[in-house]
């Protein structure tokens, strides 16, 4: 019986763990890294860190939240458009009073409501008139003259109902002897406005090739003036905007430039506006400006990623402006250059690709 239990004990199997079957003794093999330390203890987190990690962000969040609205409740015309007039008329006599000038342009800009108001234009416009009978106040000039470039419309009104022109006080502005910031503001303002009139003609069904354009004899003699200055920076803004201009004063004055003018860029963007109404005399201009080559050779720019961005921006430009006089039905500008478009087909950058490619394909029958 004794020797039965002892077989039955002896033959016993033993059962290994399969995990550890393999495993290497560490404690007597030296080869082995030595064990990890235990991982330090768990603590709860303190009262700080819960502020510093949710409370602030909280407060935060809630002041975001609150300057929003606030914005909100103002741009949503709650207050009297006459209340922001009257707070410019009163800050005319401070050191700084472009700053309320400054906040509305900003408020139009996000708020349509206000961008479409008559009786706010009509006062902002007489206020202009007022301010440029003076000579001081330069920054408050400029910032109205942007904000009146802000709005949607030109209907605009007083309080007692009467009409005023806003275009008037703008031309004013761009006469010779005011200041450049003040120019440079009135330019930019008058293309905004026949810009916006000249896209709005162009979603409408009544428009036909250039009708709808601001064709105002005030607006473009001021521009021509201003675009035969002495002052680079303003020509090229004044023939940026007489490309939106109608009328053959406006396209005698962009050919003169096209044709005289010193400044490369002036000379790019009246052939850029020629180019947009399909005019034949800004082909050679558009060749060059559809050179990539011919670009890098007259650029003057000793950061190669800033004249890379220009280049761009300038082949841009053209391709846009052929686009455009073939969506108002001028196709021979386009096919006259046919072959610089393909080559930009080709380009290494794939915004110009994508733009050339869409101006072939908008070139081709049936499209």
């Amino acid at each position: 019986m004794d020797r039965a239990r002892r077989l039955v004990l002896v033959s016993a199997p033993t059962v290994q763990d399969p995990y550890n079957a393999n495993r290497p003794n560490i404690d007597t093999d030296p080869r082995q890294p030595p064990p990890l330390p235990d991982l330090p203890p768990v603590e709860a987190p303190s009262a700080g860190f819960v502020v510093q990690l949710f409370v602030i962000p909280a407060v935060v969040v809630a002041v975001v939240i609150l300057v929003w609205l606030l914005f909100g409740k103002l741009a949503g015309g709650e207050r009297d458009p006459a209340e922001y007039v009257q707070r410019l008329r009163q800050a005319s006599g401070d050191r700084k009073p472009w700053r309320s000038a400054f906040e509305l342009a900003s408020l139009i800009q996000n708020d349509a409501k206000l961008a479409s108001d008559p009786r706010l234009l009509g006062e902002l416009t007489d206020l202009l008139s007022d301010e440029l009978k003076t000579k001081d106040n330069i920054e408050l000039k400029a910032y109205l003259i942007k904000t009146i470039g802000a709005f949607q419309t030109l209907d605009a009104t007083l309080g007692d109902n009467r009409k005023v022109d806003p275009i008037e006080p703008l031309t004013m502005a761009l006469e010779p002897g005011r200041d450049s910031a003040i120019r440079m503001e009135a330019a930019a303002s008058l293309a905004k406005h026949a810009a916006r009139m000249e896209a709005a003609a162009s979603l409408a069904k009544h428009a036909v090739r250039l009708e709808g354009k601001l064709d105002d004899p005030r607006a473009v003699a001021a521009l021509t003036q201003a675009a035969s200055g002495d002052e680079p920076e303003l020509r090229q803004v004044a023939a940026y905007a007489l490309g939106f201009f109608g009328g053959e004063a406006a396209r005698k004055a962009l050919r003169e430039r096209l044709q005289t003018d010193e400044n490369r860029y002036v000379r790019y963007n009246a052939a850029v506006a020629l180019g947009r109404q399909g005019d034949p005399a800004a082909k050679e201009t558009l060749r060059e400006m559809l050179s990539t080559a011919d670009l890098d050779r007259v650029i003057d720019i000793s950061s190669t990623t800033e004249k890379q961005n220009k280049i761009e921006a300038i082949e841009l430009e053209a391709l846009q402006a052929l686009q455009s006089s073939l969506s108002t039905g001028f196709p021979e500008l386009v096919q006259s250059l046919r072959s610089e478009i393909e080559g930009l087909t080709q380009s290494g950058l794939v915004s110009i690709r994508n733009q050339a490619q869409s101006v072939l394909k908008q070139l081709q029958p049936g499209s």
